[in-house]
């Protein structure tokens, strides 16, 4: 498929929709029949309390249990491919991260980075479960699409109601509440087989209603699925060992389907209505991942046009991930206001192991390809345990002139993620000289048993709204909060070339986020707005690195000199201890328009974002290790634009379309060079290094992001309704480079490509009645293989082994859901 885009052709949909849809230039409504359903009407709770989407001057998607089972969408990378604006990748192969399968990037409208703290708020009902960027360690958990009311995706910065979790946006997995008045229930399981690949499987029921009815209700739910592995790991040889950039011939499978991963998840809930006035409600969630290996192949020992996807690491990359989310919510009617209390508390224990035979070969030996029986592996734990507590009071009407909805906020948040790596061969392949003045006991050559964050935020909010007209509303929100953060650190070995670092960094800040919309709404069908939010992200604090991460190498400086970091008074050079929090400002006009008898509907926004001073991770490739830094401005533009159609009964229509332009805006220069023009140089001269990123560097993300359904139900048949659906996405390549691909730029690799064109379909055909829905399915049709990451462990010449990922081959399969 060849799709031609402009940002132009954009605007002019966008505005097309605005035109059609005010008073004055729409034509006629065509009356639909007097039995016509027309289109669903949504309830989010975007704003922090119920209301119509239509009604919400904030660019949202909306996704409930029917339209997710229905697109058969099951974790967050299927999610993000329908969300505009959304772009979601798996980097475990990258340089800032450990090469486990759990590691992702997720990024809202361009806003990116793989420092600090995420960019993207990740919420379960009113809790935020995103973790922090603490070394390589750090990887994001995310629930399981099952037993959900709907899943919000909140595009801009949400920081007025969401805090600092929120600074391009939020995706917030709602739970079903407890049942007080009646019983419910819905059931799935789910069968399928993937082209080359193991087959998959799933089964999961919940169930809810009262206890006592009026007073007392409950919910719960379980589910197991299996997503079968199609990427084998193999045993190999080298053409000739003697040639590091030799070809590989696989020789046999070690492991068939090697990267099979299930995740398990329970959830328990009550509800209790004290009185006409109190309701409590206590829940559980609790979820285990496991993942057998990486989905990563080695490009040498692959043919994905055959659907031949191998990797030949001399280890397994197993993860698993279980955490449970304990809540209890307080509501209140005091009259005056609703007062609604959630006091929470996150406990996650992901431990992983990593294969690094590669790695240490290719950092540290003229070959990538080790020896036989050699094997190096990092041990990796992310362990949390986060308390929150917020506190909130809303205007009780919300159809009142004046509307309102305050409160307070605290959390508690502590993170660590201890690292070791061994390898038992490692220091005499390299003639001894790596543990040579630090001890390797048992092939131990790097500890990190303390990489640990503790970050406090006590937070006052508040947002008003209030109409001058019965059209007219304007919208003032305001968040000031007092957070600080503790870094606490321990490590060193014989990879560092020092036996023990340690530091105890602080700091705090008192940040402000401020939103004002203004909203014009015309009649029940239409809304226009334009909005302007401030979004942050604390900053935090930098490990200092050993001496060999300053080793001149290649006939060059080493690493900490390139970057301009200045000599110590212990005559070494050493990173900066903190780095600052980073904000931005996000200005955006939208509309939300509903015609012809609710037939069609028209969401769109155009939106520009201003971010300087981002936290961004710079690779020490002479040494494998990172520091987080300050650097650059990006700037992102675009827009988004969903239609949904109803024109006959029987048929569904959706299209939606995204376009992102995210770029730096300026060259920066880490340490304390300065940008002179064409390069980075010191005050006196001395020295002078490449930038991190250049103007007009790219952020990840497709530019064009577009997806299509329809959806067609025949004429019921014994109160059976057959139906077909046909799902499609599609986005385009990366045209402009990212910093790690321009060669201008100190770290670099110019072999790695951007991010390709990719095109998926999905096909349904099923048979609902009574509540029940069979069908049968086919994911990924044409069984497309982009090439969606590449990667190698060092941008070397000697280092050839290419690691690279794709999408899952063709899946074809069944599927019955039961709701009652």
């Amino acid at each position: 498929m060849t799709l031609t885009l402009t940002r132009s052709t954009l605007v002019a949909i966008a505005l097309c929709g605005w035109f059609v849809s005010t008073p004055g230039f729409a034509e006629t409504p065509v009356k639909a029949a007097a039995d016509s359903d027309g289109l669903e009407e949504i309830v989010v709770t975007a704003t922090r309390r119920e209301e119509r989407l239509q009604d919400v001057p904030i660019s949202v998607s909306a996704f409930s249990q029917e339209k997710l089972d229905a697109q058969g969408l099951r974790n967050i990378d299927d999610l993000a491919r329908l969300s505009p604006g959304v772009a979601f990748s798996r980097n475990g192969m990258a340089a800032s991260s450990n090469y486990n399968d759990e590691s992702s990037d997720i990024n809202i409208r361009g806003i990116d980075s793989t420092a600090g703290t995420s960019t993207t708020g990740i919420y379960i009902d009113d809790t935020p479960i995103q973790s922090r960027h603490l070394g390589f360690g750090a990887v994001n958990a995310f629930p399981a699409l099952f037993d959900l009311d709907r899943v919000e995706v909140l595009r801009g910065p949400q920081g007025t109601l969401f805090g600092a979790g929120a600074e391009g946006g939020a995706v917030r997995f709602i739970s079903p509440q407890p049942g007080l008045t009646h019983y419910s229930g819905y059931l799935r399981s789910e069968a399928s087989s993937t082209r080359a690949g193991d087959p998959s499987y799933e089964i999961g029921a919940a169930l809810g209603g009262p206890i006592v009815d009026n007073t007392l209700g409950f919910r719960v739910s379980a589910s197991y699925r299996r997503d079968g592995g199609w990427v084998d790991r193999v045993a190999w040889s080298l053409v000739n060992p003697a040639d590091p950039n030799t070809a590989v011939t696989p020789l046999r499978n070690t492991e068939t389907g090697a990267n099979w991963q299930d995740v398990a998840t329970l959830r328990a809930a009550l509800r209790w209505t004290v009185n006409d006035a109190v309701t409590v409600t206590p829940s559980v969630y609790y979820q285990r991942l496991r993942i057998g290996d990486t989905a990563a192949y080695w490009l040498k020992l692959s043919d994905p046009g055959n659907t031949e996807f191998r990797n030949g690491n001399a280890l397994r990359n197993p993860s698993t991930d279980p955490f449970w989310l304990a809540a209890i919510k307080f509501d209140w009617n005091l009259g005056f206001g609703q007062l609604t209390s959630n006091t929470s508390y996150y406990s996650r224990d992901q431990h992983s192991t990593s294969d690094y035979t590669q790695y240490l070969r290719a950092s540290f030996t003229p070959s990538p390809y080790p020896p036989a029986g050699a094997a190096g592996y990092a041990q990796f734990r992310d362990k949390q345990n986060n308390f929150y507590q917020e506190v909130r009071l809303a205007s009780p009407d919300p159809a009142a002139r004046l509307t309102w909805n305050t409160g307070a906020f605290y959390s508690h948040l502590n993170e660590n993620i201890p690292e070791y790596i061994y390898d038992k061969t490692l220091d005499s392949e390299v003639g001894g000289f790596l543990c040579a003045a630090v001890a390797c006991p048992n092939g131990l050559i790097y500890y990190q048993p303390l990489t640990q964050s503790i970050d406090k935020q006590l937070a006052a909010f508040g947002e008003a709204s209030l109409k001058f007209t019965d059209t007219l509303k304007a919208t003032v929100g305001l968040r000031i909060s007092h957070v600080s953060f503790q870094s606490l650190l321990n490590y060193g070995g014989g990879f560092q070339g020092v036996a023990l670092l340690t530091s105890d960094t602080s700091a705090s800040e008192n940040p402000i986020t401020p939103k004002a919309v203004l909203a014009w709404q015309p009649d029940h069908d239409n809304l226009f707005y334009a909005s302007a939010a401030k979004g942050y992200r604390v900053g935090g604090a930098n490990g200092d690195v050993g001496t060999i991460c300053d080793t001149a190498y290649a006939g060059g400086p080493g690493d900490l000199t390139r970057l301009g970091l200045p000599v110590g008074p212990d005559g070494r050079r050493h990173v900066p201890g903190l780095y600052a929090s980073d904000s931005l400002w996000s200005y955006e006009i939208g509309a939300k328009n509903t015609l012809f008898d609710h037939r069609l509907q028209i969401n769109s926004s155009l939106f520009y974002i201003k971010w300087p001073n981002i936290q961004q991770s710079v690779y020490l490739a002479s040494c494998g290790e990172q520091l987080t830094a300050n650097l650059g401005q990006a700037r992102s533009e675009g827009g988004d634009i969903d239609i949904l159609l109803r024109p006959i009964d029987p048929l569904m229509l959706e299209v939606t379309v995204a376009y992102v332009d995210a770029k730096f805006t300026r060259s920066s220069c880490a340490g304390v060079l300065t940008f002179n023009g064409s390069q980075c140089v010191s005050s006196d001269g001395s020295i002078s290094a490449s930038p991190i990123t250049s103007k007009n560097d790219a952020l990840p993300g497709a530019p064009w992001s577009v997806t299509t359904a329809a959806e067609w139900t025949f004429a019921s048949i014994s109160g059976r309704a057959p139906y077909v659906r046909i799902d499609y996405q599609y986005t385009s390549a990366q045209t402009a480079l990212l910093p790690n691909q321009n060669p201008n730029n100190a770290v670099t690799d110019v072999t790695l490509p951007g991010l390709p064109t990719t095109n998926n379909l999905a096909l349904r055909a099923g048979l609902r009645f009574t509540g029940v829905d069979l069908s049968l399915f086919a994911q990924n049709v044409t069984n497309e293989h982009p090439l969606l990451f590449k990667s190698r462990d060092l941008p070397a010449p000697n280092v050839q082994l290419y690691f690279a990922r794709s999408t899952r081959p063709r899946t074809i399969g069944l599927n019955a859901t039961y709701r009652f």
